[in-house]
């Protein structure tokens, strides 16, 4: 095959799957950038057999073999990254963050726009709920605490919608194998909270639009009074964890207080959930630099809680700029 035809072929027929097969990772591995590789090896794979694939007619199923398998060997080789732990409310607006409840861990935001697959059945409007869940925080934490073997079954029957026998090939296994895996998969995700939550509204969109206006302007007051009294904010990796009004103040007190207009934010979808690009800009003056990817969760009118990803170098894959003018 010439050279330009055989890289028209990779755009027509392997191209189209980078974002499944990116989001398919990202579901395994909980990292976006990791996630990311993969695809591009899984694709690179399979441009080197790009005959075989097109004379078959066999490329999806081949991929999702390839960035499964490439998963887990990812998750045999690397430690497991540690959440923060979980704190209980803290009664003293000065005392530390609580105790460790449990010990999890944690995962790097993804963006919504990922969820916008061209020609995946899953766009029907009657899947999109599922599609939603699917990359939940809560669903992919959930996800990450599971054994590898039981992710992939989970992930490629209950999300991609393979059955038992088609993922029993794909992962080399028997189909009672694969029955089992998901068996215990299943009971262990129903125990944990990851029902989705409901899609970000017109009064969600206005308590963000006054949450980001008063962090813009460093008002203190305004900002903590659109909390609930029961918000929890915390900042993967790191172990630090602030729970209650009084507590969050006090944190974003050490900033806002010395430089009210230092920060800018940009809303984005993250994870289902509404966020924000945070950008700061230096004491001295100049273009307000990518500093976190901040996720937030509304109860009944109020912020319940801000998960802050310090992970300026994803925010290109926010379709986020990488600068904004003083």
């Amino acid at each position: 095959m010439l050279a330009g035809s055989r890289d028209e072929a990779f755009q027509t027929q392997l191209e189209p799957y980078r974002r499944p097969i990116t989001l398919h990772a990202y579901r395994m591995l909980g990292s976006l950038q990791d996630a990311e590789e993969v695809a591009q090896e899984s694709l690179v794979r399979g441009w080197e057999h790009l005959e075989e694939l097109r004379s078959s007619g066999a490329a999806k199923a081949w991929l999702y073999k390839i960035a499964t398998n490439a998963c887990l060997d990812r998750l045999k080789s690397r430690r497991r990254r540690a959440l923060p732990p979980q704190v209980a409310p803290a009664a003293d607006p000065g005392q530390e963050p609580g105790a460790p409840a449990h010990e999890g861990l944690w995962i790097e935001p993804a963006p919504d726009a990922w969820l916008e697959v061209p020609g995946d059945p899953q766009q029907r409007p009657d899947a999109r709920a599922m599609r939603h869940e699917s990359i939940a925080l809560a669903f992919i934490t959930a996800l990450q605490l599971l054994p590898p073997k039981q992710r992939a079954a989970l992930l490629l029957v209950d999300v991609l919608g393979l059955r038992p026998r088609e993922t029993a090939e794909l992962l080399e296994t028997t189909e009672i194998s694969v029955n089992s895996l998901l068996q215990r998969a299943r009971k262990s995700v129903e125990t944990r909270d990851v029902a989705p939550k409901p899609p970000t509204g017109n009064a969600e969109k206005e308590l963000l639009g006054r949450l980001i206006d008063s962090w813009e302007r460093g008002d203190l007051d305004a900002l903590t009074g659109l909390l609930a009294k029961d918000a929890v904010f915390s900042m993967p990796p790191h172990a630090e964890w602030y729970a209650g009004r009084a507590a969050i103040r006090q944190f974003f007190e050490r900033f806002l207080v010395a430089d009210p207009k230092r920060f800018r934010l940009v809303p984005v979808g993250a994870n289902g959930s509404a966020a924000v690009g945070v950008y700061a800009g230096p004491l001295e003056g100049g273009p307000f630099e990518p500093v976190a990817i901040t996720l937030f969760t509304v109860r009944d009118g109020a912020v319940s809680e801000i998960i802050k990803f310090t992970t300026p170098q994803l925010f290109p894959l926010f379709g986020l700029p990488q600068q904004l003018p003083a």
